[in-house]
């Protein structure tokens, strides 16, 4: 019989995310906005029209319910949002601001600026209206040491420009800030003084940082590429990966294992929880203490959109199991999204959001079913007595169940990898499925000796944190070897993009529409089946890619 355990979760929440993501969506894809006390009557009304209609006609509430989600959500965007219409008539001006630094950007050796997020703390009486604004700041030069971290405030003056909207501008650089929610750039700035040092906290946060970026180094002097490679799987620097890594993980399509997201936080969480339980310490301070410390570690590394989307996803799959909430992923997964939505709506036009949660509820939908499916219709020995088989035959057995799972989740990926890579990274990798079957799960072998090496460095115990950074920087070692070997063909990997500039987002929304449909029916549709999602896959590939 057929394991079906993956198959049948309800998830109301997502009659709230999916409208209030498409709220969002419409706002931010329109030229000019729209009067925010018109649509906030709009919303009320579908929501008064939704609750009168629910007992008699469930279509009608269903509509109204949705409008009423879509119409809350641009009014958020709009909120949140603090667009200053009268600015974008204006020229670039020199401006003298106070700022507080919320995020910083860690710039090449060689490069004679540094880069950083912000918020106007005050401004001269004729820019008051810039106050609370975010923006993003370039300045000539880099302070002493320890001066410019979050939290820290300081003064600098530069040419103040206003960021286009996104519907006039939708590549480039600016685009990327427009669509991180901020209305401004500060650039060719200097830094004329400092207001406030980082607090006692920032302080500690970054000595702790520091310690461990050492710690990933010791024994490994010699070999400048793994240190570098160990620093951004494990801290998120990615600046030390060097150009010939960098580029060769995004022609792979696997440069997702050294940006920090779910993979890395889910690992590291499983080895806190593990690690705490085994001294005996009760579930619920186990969780408390595995919250917590999570928390640190992703507001450590800089708090990296995917880092904190996979706290929160973690968090909420912990929580749920906790408070023993009957097992259902789907919605744990689908409230993370929504908090991460109410604290920053602009995460939804990020291709980390877009890419990190496509694939989470594509695994749900269609891998994690699948892999019950062929785990049940290619089963060795499924004719024979459970009690005739020899313990080698049961071993065999387990892992090639385990195999088949696996396969199905990296298949599953790879449906919306493959498209996610054009639109995002500019490369078409049909070697993706290969390449994250074999290399995640080695990849999370090295995640897991890096980790515990920093653990080791952090306490001071260098011999063993030498002896577990060896053990990752082997593992590192065979992932790049084995990755130069297969990316050395052109054939393997080519650089790529879709004819239109919406058709990604189109083909990600159509392949999880596709899968959505086959979980509802509990995958016994007999229209594509289980081939339906890659089919569309391939169609929005072969339709809408060029070749470079």
């Amino acid at each position: 019989m057929i394991d079906r355990s993956s198959l049948g979760h309800r998830a109301p929440l997502l009659w709230l995310v999916l409208p209030f993501a498409t709220g969002l969506a419409a706002a931010h894809a329109r030229a000019l906005p729209a009067p925010v006390g018109l649509l906030a009557v709009a919303a009320v009304t579908a929501f008064v029209m939704a609750g009168i209609l629910t007992r008699h006609a469930p279509t009608g509430w269903a509509m109204a319910f949705v409008i009423g989600g879509i119409t809350t959500g641009m009014i958020y965007h709009d909120l949140r949002r603090d667009r200053l219409p009268a600015w974008h008539a204006l020229p670039a001006r020199e401006a003298t601001l106070s700022v507080r630094i919320d995020r910083t950007f860690v710039s090449p050796a060689h490069y004679t600026s540094v880069s950083f997020l912000g918020h106007v703390l005050s401004a001269p009486a004729h820019l008051t209206d810039l106050e609370g604004q975010s923006l993003y700041l370039r300045v000539r030069g880099e302070p002493a040491r320890g001066e410019l971290m979050r939290s820290s405030v300081v003064e600098v003056i530069g040419h103040l420009t206003p960021l286009p909207r996104r519907a006039e501008s939708r590549d480039g650089f600016d685009a990327y800030l427009t669509d991180a929610g901020l209305n401004f750039s500060l650039i060719r700035g200097r830094i004329t003084r400092i207001i406030a040092p980082p607090t006692p906290f920032a302080q500690l946060r970054e000595q702790v940082k520091q310690r461990g970026s050492d710690s990933l180094s010791r024994g490994l002097e010699a070999y400048p590429n793994l240190v570098g490679a160990l620093r951004a799987m494990l801290l998120g620097e990615r600046q030390f990966l060097t150009t010939e890594d960098k580029a060769l993980f995004v022609r792979t399509g696997t440069m997702h294992l050294f940006a920090i997201s779910g993979l890395h936080i889910g690992i590291i969480a499983a080895a806190l929880f593990g690690g705490l339980r085994a001294i005996r310490l009760p579930p619920l301070c186990t969780f408390i203490a595995t919250t917590i410390l999570l928390a640190f570690y992703v507001d450590m590394i800089g708090r990296p959109p995917s880092a904190v989307r996979a706290w929160l996803m973690v968090t909420c799959v912990h929580a749920a199991a906790q408070f023993r909430a009957p097992r259902n992923p789907i919605a744990a997964i689908a409230g993370s999204a929504g908090l991460v939505l109410i604290v920053d709506p602009m995460q939804l036009f990020s291709a980390g959001f877009q890419m990190s949660y496509g694939i989470v509820f594509a695994l749900l939908f269609y891998g994690l079913p699948l892999g019950e499916f062929l785990q049940h219709r290619l089963r060795l020995w499924r004719d024979l007595p459970e009690g005739t088989l020899t313990p080698g035959q049961k071993y065999v057995r387990r892992r090639w169940q385990q195999i088949l799972g696996v396969s199905a989740l990296a298949w599953s990926a790879t449906t919306i990898g493959l498209i996610s890579g054009v639109a995002f990274f500019g490369w078409f990798t049909p070697i993706a499925f290969l390449a994250n079957l074999i290399l995640i799960p080695i990849a999370g072998l090295a995640i897991i000796g890096g980790f515990i090496a920093l653990i080791f460095g952090w306490l001071g115990v260098l011999p063993l944190a030498v002896l577990f950074n060896h053990a990752a920087a082997l593992v590192l070692l065979v992932i790049q070897r084995g990755l130069a070997l297969t990316g050395s063909g052109t054939w393997l990997s080519h650089p790529a993009e879709f004819r239109w500039g919406p058709w990604g987002a189109i083909g990600l929304l159509l392949v999880l529409g596709t899968m959505m449909v086959g979980y509802v029916h509990r995958w016994e549709t007999k229209v594509g089946g289980w081939w339906g999602p890659p089919l569309v896959s391939f169609l929005v590939l072969v339709i809408g890619t060029r070749l470079g």
